[in-house]
C-alpha cells in the first residue's frame, strides 16, 4: 500500500491564500503593523505628554469622559482646531447637545469653514450617519457631543423602558465602527457624561450605555477640574489616561484653562520645566537656565517671568521642553504645536 503523501504549504503560500481569500492585508508581517498613523496634537503640552504619542491618533477611537463642565467639549474643539491647522481637513461634529458656538470655536482656533454639524434624532440614526461619514474618509476629526445624550428610537417614539437598550445598540454598531475606521485618516472622539453610581464602593462614577465603548476604544481619557476661580475666570483641568493601547496608560497631565484667554500654556510650560529640572529649585529659590544670576522665590513669580519674556520662553525654555518630551514619545507634533507666547 502506497504511503499517503502529506500536503505541505509554505508560509508564503499560507499568507498568499489568506490575502486572496479574505482580501489584501488580511495577514501581514508584524514589522509592517503600525500602532498608529498620524497624530493630532493638543495645545496642551502635558496632554500630549500624557497621551504618550503627542496627541490624538487618526484611525482610532478616543473616549473622553467627565462630569458636566469638566472641559470635554473644549478638548474636542481644541483637537479639531489643531487638525485644521496641521492637516487642513474638514471636521464633522455630531452635536446632539446643540452646544457648539461659532465664536467659542473661533476663539479656540477652529476654522468654521471646515466644520460640518449634524444632529441625528435617535441613537440608531447617529450610528448610520457615523458609519457613512467614516467610510468617506474625508473628515480629519469626527466628534460626538455627546454619546450619552442619544436615545434609542423605541424609547423616544414609544416610551419603551426595556432594559439595556442603549448597551445593545452600542454593542451592535461599535464592531462596524472599528472595522470602518481602520486605516482611515479620521480620528473618532466620543464624549461621555459621567453618572454617579448608587452605593459607596470603588469609583463613584461610571460611563452609561454599557461597555461597548469601554471595550472598543483605543484610548480612554477622564477629565476632572478644580473649582472655578471666579476672579480670574479659570480652573485647572486634569487629564487621566486609564486606557491606552497606543502607549503607556495611567499617565496624567494638567493645564490651567481661562475663559478669557484659553489654555494658559505659559503656566503649563513653567510646570513642565520645573518637573524636568530645566528650572531648578533650591529651597524656595527658582533658577532659570542661561540666567544664573536671576532668581525668584515663588512659582507664581517664575510663571510671571516667562509671561513677561516671550522671547526667552520661545528660544530657551521651549526647545528644552521639546527635547524633554521627545524622550517620552517619538513625534514631530510637539514642534508643530501652536503655543501662545504673547
Amino acid at each position: 500500500m502506497a504511503k499517503e503523501e502529506k500536503k505541505i504549504i509554505s508560509l508564503e503560500d499560507f499568507m498568499s491564500h489568506l490575502n486572496k481569500e479574505y482580501g489584501k492585508g488580511t495577514v501581514i508581517d508584524a514589522n509592517e503593523k503600525e500602532t498608529y498613523n498620524k497624530v493630532i496634537p493638543s495645545t496642551s503640552y502635558s496632554f500630549n505628554n500624557a497621551s504618550g504619542i503627542g496627541g490624538i491618533a487618526k484611525g482610532k477611537v478616543t473616549m473622553i469622559a467627565g462630569l458636566p463642565s469638566a472641559g470635554k467639549s473644549t478638548v474636542l474643539y481644541d483637537v479639531m482646531a489643531n487638525d485644521h491647522k496641521k492637516y487642513n481637513q474638514p471636521s464633522l461634529l455630531i452635536d446632539k447637545e446643540d452646544a457648539y458656538g461659532q465664536d467659542y470655536g473661533s476663539k479656540l482656533g477652529i476654522n468654521n469653514d471646515l466644520v460640518k454639524i449634524v444632529n441625528p434624532r435617535t441613537l440608531e440614526d447617529m450610528y448610520v450617519i457615523l458609519l457613512q461619514a467614516i467610510k468617506l474618509n474625508i473628515f480629519g476629526v469626527i466628534g460626538i457631543d455627546s454619546v450619552t445624550t442619544f436615545v434609542p428610537k423605541a424609547k423616544l417614539d414609544e416610551g419603551s423602558e426595556k432594559m439595556l437598550q442603549e448597551a445593545t445598540i452600542h454593542s451592535r454598531y461599535m464592531p462596524q465602527v472599528i472595522d470602518a475606521l481602520r486605516g482611515t485618516e479620521t480620528a473618532l472622539i466620543g464624549l461621555f457624561q459621567l453618572r454617579e453610581k448608587p452605593g459607596g464602593y470603588g469609583d463613584p462614577y461610571f460611563e452609561p450605555g454599557g461597555n461597548a465603548w469601554l471595550f472598543y476604544s483605543h484610548v480612554r481619557i477622564r477629565i476632572t477640574r478644580s473649582e472655578i476661580d471666579k476672579e480670574l475666570f479659570q480652573n485647572t483641568m486634569k487629564f487621566h489616561f486609564p486606557k491606552n493601547k497606543l502607549a503607556m496608560p495611567f499617565k496624567v497631565g494638567t493645564i490651567t484653562y481661562s475663559w478669557l484667554g484659553g489654555f494658559d500654556t505659559e503656566s503649563e510650560l513653567a510646570d513642565l520645566a520645573i518637573d524636568a529640572g530645566i528650572i531648578t529649585i533650591t529651597g524656595r529659590t527658582y533658577t532659570f537656565p542661561e540666567l544664573p544670576d536671576f532668581k525668584v522665590t515663588s512659582k507664581a513669580k517664575a510663571i510671571e517671568h516667562l509671561k513677561n519674556n516671550p522671547e526667552y520662553l520661545q528660544t530657551v525654555i521651549k526647545p528644552k521642553i521639546t527635547e524633554y518630551l521627545a524622550k517620552t514619545f517619538d513625534t514631530t507634533s510637539v514642534e508643530d504645536n501652536n503655543i501662545r507666547l504673547d
